[in-house]
């Protein structure tokens, strides 16, 4: 037996022995990597980050955020700032979602469809979302629902900002099934509506899914891009407020706000897509 056989054994064994950690044990320590590299970035004045904030004193400012400690001026909890911004997002890519997947269902099944919507959207795809907010702030009036004014210009950067990865995604999605599917369950008596339901869709689905959580995650970075420019409450607000007091520490907390909220909705989109379609976690 080969010296090097015996010792892959001997390594083999050892970590065999050894409990395998949970999947949360594996986020925690993923959590606590993340910290320990910033601090040591602090300490030690990695690339300028003794300029910077610790993570011992944004951990306790966080606390204090999240016991109701205002973080700007006129008392503004993150609690508002956060139910400002999520709502944004919301609304803007559920609004992409109800105009982009039926779009990318069309255009991705029927090729006349595509001659016709698909050279002029993708020509608009690369442009920049948060270009799109000059020309939104003078296009979108403002609006008022009672005491409550509607960003209007946000809600748009973020709706674009999430069309084009789930119209992408949806193309694609519909484009890789195979015609065979479609010719099977026609021969056995099917119609088009029932092709679209029991076939087209259910293969599609991955694919949205897919282009949903995309479209979340640029929703997020689009609206904290939007509200650093229109200013009100939101995460992104008080992100700039942050820069310009120089207050670092109100900075980081809404990025960590951001981060989190992002993962959440990530997290809820996965859950959806487990809920759409039970047999991809069999």
């Amino acid at each position: 037996m080969s010296t090097g056989s015996m010792s892959d054994r001997l390594v083999e064994g050892f970590t065999g022995s050894l409990p395998s950690p949970t999947r949360g044990v594996r986020k925690l320590v993923s959590l606590v990597g993340f910290v320990a590299v910033w601090w040591l970035f602090y300490e030690f004045g990695v690339l300028n980050f003794e300029h910077f904030v610790s993570p011992v004193t944004t951990i306790v400012e966080f606390a204090g955020a999240l016991a109701g400690q205002p973080l700007t001026e006129g008392g503004d909890t993150i609690y508002l700032h956060a139910v400002y911004s999520g709502a944004r997002v919301a609304v803007g890519v559920v609004a992409a979602a109800l105009l982009a997947i039926p779009l990318g269902l069309v255009v991705g099944t029927s090729d006349r469809w595509e001659n016709l919507l698909y050279p002029a959207l993708e020509a608009l795809r690369p442009i920049p979302p948060i270009a799109w907010l000059p020309i939104a702030i003078i296009v979108f009036p403002a609006l008022a629902l009672g005491s409550v004014s509607v960003p209007l210009p946000a809600l748009f950067v973020v709706f674009i900002g999430s069309f084009f990865p789930i119209f992408t995604n949806t193309i694609e999605g519909a484009r890789t099934i195979e015609t065979e599917y479609g010719q099977a369950a026609r021969s056995l008596g099917a119609g088009s509506g029932d092709v679209f339901r029991h076939v087209v869709l259910p293969a599609t689905l991955p694919s949205i899914i897919t282009g949903l959580s995309l479209g979340v995650g640029l929703g997020w970075i689009t609206v904290v891009a939007a509200e650093l420019l229109t200013g009100g409450p939101g995460l992104g607000y008080i992100i700039i407020q942050g820069s310009r007091l120089l207050q670092n520490q109100v900075v980081v907390i809404g990025m960590l706000a951001v981060g989190a909220l992002g993962y959440a909705t990530s997290a809820l989109v996965e859950a959806l897509g487990n809920w759409l379609m039970p047999w991809s976690t069999e």
